[in-house]
């Protein structure tokens, strides 16, 4: 690993460094990409190999964990890129957008709400997915300041189309089937006209293709009835 000072070459040497260290890191692990916490297995490696000599041990740990963050999201991106790949389902990149969100950590924490709580379900029932997410911009000052007392949080996220309904399976082989994801970290509503919520882009461009890769399933079969 490469010395970190204030030198500028120094600090890019470091960050290339530490994301080549990363990739073989995790390329190593016993376990999916899409399984691996990225902020975990850095602190690991810390804590077994140490830094390297720094003026800034603080910031020379905070580079290390940030280049393990950013190699597991561009080798999470890959791996969705290519299971894409295998479906005709046109560039989803093209409609995925960022919003603003309202995550609410439980369910027993949307009763601060009230009646904007119905924000939330779909059709009556919980929406699909993992979380519990809406744009911000549909809820009154009041209403955030109520959710933020009872856990909730206003960050950064996505939007996507949800033209068909998908399933979490954490056990496929691939990440991505018509219908089905093996990740979490969204919802989604039908009766929203069709619209899923997610924390990180590669989780909403997952998502999305499997939605829109079923919706293309069902309207064949619907064609050959």
């Amino acid at each position: 690993m490469y010395y970190l000072s204030s030198s500028l070459s120094d600090r890019i040497n470091y960050d290339e460094a530490a994301r080549a260290y990363a990739r073989e890191c995790m390329r190593g692990a016993e376990m999916p990409i899409r399984e691996i916490d990225p902020v975990t297995l850095a602190r690991h490696v810390i804590a077994l190999e140490g830094l390297p000599e720094t003026d800034d041990p603080e910031e020379a740990e905070a580079r290390f964990i940030d280049a393990f963050i950013a190699e597991h999201a561009e080798m999470l991106r890959d791996e969705i890129d290519d299971a894409i790949d295998e479906y005709d389902v046109g560039d989803i990149e093209a409609h995925v957008r960022p919003c603003r969100l309202l995550w609410m950590p439980n369910a027993d924490s949307l009763e601060a709400l009230g009646d904007a709580a119905g924000y939330f379900g779909d059709n009556g029932g919980d929406p699909a997915g993992d979380l519990w997410l809406a744009p911000a911009e549909i809820f009154s000052d009041d209403q955030i300041a109520s959710a933020v007392r009872a856990g909730g949080k206003v960050i950064d996220g996505y939007a996507f189309p949800y033209p068909s309904g998908v399933d979490i399976d954490r056990y496929m082989q691939c990440i991505i089937e018509p219908g089905c994801v093996a990740i979490g970290g969204w919802c989604a509503y039908s009766s929203w006209g069709d619209v899923g919520y997610a924390l990180d882009r590669n989780v909403a461009t997952a998502v999305c293709a499997a939605s829109i890769a079923r919706a293309k399933e069902e309207e064949e079969e619907e064609n050959q009835d």
